[in-house]
């Protein structure tokens, strides 16, 4: 496992909360973090290896937290099934590969809305019960 000093070691500072989902700013200084240690690494890292650098749990829950802090990165940390990479340290072929891949994920999330609302506006109206 490779980590950082120290001195540039900083843990994640930022409880989740149970809900499955996390709300963060792109200026959260976790996401400054990621991107040091992204920086440093110079290669692909799993989220498993991104959590123990940071002395947290490898379960799903960090994990989301993870993703949350990559997604809130303003396109600067690509993720995918090698773990996580800084777009800037990415090669030609690793970059396209990567926007093929996430190109691909969105086509097929848009053509299941297209046939879920297919199924949703073709049935009888449900009722609405009280809230």
């Amino acid at each position: 496992m490779h980590t950082l000093p120290p001195s540039r070691q900083l843990p994640l500072k930022c409880e989740p909360t149970a809900a499955p989902l996390f709300t963060i700013d792109p200026e959260h200084p976790n996401v400054s973090w990621l991107i040091g240690y992204l920086a440093e690494r110079g290669d692909w890292t799993t989220a498993a290896e991104i959590c123990a650098a940071a002395r947290k749990p490898a379960g799903d829950h960090w994990k989301r937290w993870v993703r949350t802090l990559a997604d809130q990165s303003k396109g600067r940390i690509a993720g995918g099934q090698r773990g996580y990479k800084l777009v800037g340290s990415m090669t030609a072929d690793e970059y396209q590969h990567y926007r093929n891949w996430m190109t691909h994920q969105a086509e097929e999330m848009r053509r299941r809305v297209i046939e879920s609302d297919k199924v949703f506006y073709a049935r009888k109206p449900v009722a609405a019960g009280p809230l």
